[in-house]
């Protein structure tokens, strides 16, 4: 819809039919909106993949995301979907075109200030997966109330689990329950924390991949 500014002899801002309005150095200006006869160039299709491609991990991950880079959000006023596409779509994608991939060590599931885990180390168990981390019995407070956040993504089964809200990071440990049918699944595991009071995070880290036989290519 196009605002007619000063009644209707007035100055145009909008959109009217499939003409734009708009001031440009003082000038109220229009041009029509309509479809590009011109080819794409290989930048372009590239771009065009590049952001299909990332969009569909982070939909996969939106459970986990959501609270990854949600402070992230309120501070931005967007979402935390956009944020996280926007921390992730140019460091992610790998390759030349048309062969892209994912780079799952690229791939960032939360932000924030908050200290990442050290010297952490994942562990394949009969019930899931068993995270560690250094630990200080001196930590001070609020550090220590820190939760883990854990996250197995596979992604030949588009399937994802986490647990957003674990053991403190004072326990120096949590497992990450994963159903027996899964474990032998390849897939890419992350590790981050959250403060107690939910309002900072951790940059998360990547924790690395398990069971890569059972991977397939995977184009998105």
């Amino acid at each position: 819809m196009a605002i007619a500014e000063n009644g209707p002899g007035g100055n145009h801002k909008g959109k009217l039919g499939n003409v734009v309005y708009y001031m440009l150095n003082g000038k109220n200006v229009s041009r029509l909106i309509g479809k590009t006869t011109k080819p794409p160039t290989l930048l372009q299709l590239e771009s065009r993949l590049a952001t299909k491609m990332c969009s569909a991990v982070l939909s996969r991950l939106k459970g986990f995301i959501n609270t990854g880079f949600s402070v992230a959000a309120i501070k931005t006023k967007d979402n935390a979907f956009n944020e996280a596409t926007k921390a992730n779509k140019k460091n992610i994608i790998k390759g030349i075109y048309p062969d892209l991939e994912i780079a799952y060590d690229r791939l960032q599931v939360s932000t924030g200030p908050l200290m990442p885990a050290q010297n952490w180390l994942v562990t394949p168990t009969e019930i899931g997966l068993q995270y560690s981390w250094d630990t200080d019995p001196e930590m001070p407070w609020p550090e220590a109330t820190d939760q883990v956040m854990m996250l197995a993504y596979f992604p030949t089964e588009e399937k994802v689990y986490f647990n957003l809200f674990g053991n403190s990071r004072l326990s120096g440990s949590d497992v990450l329950e994963i159903p027996p049918s899964m474990q032998g699944k390849y897939m890419e595991t992350y590790i981050s924390f959250i403060a107690a009071n939910r309002k900072q995070l951790a940059d998360s880290t990547y924790t690395g991949y398990f069971n890569p036989e059972t991977a397939e290519t995977l184009n998105s």
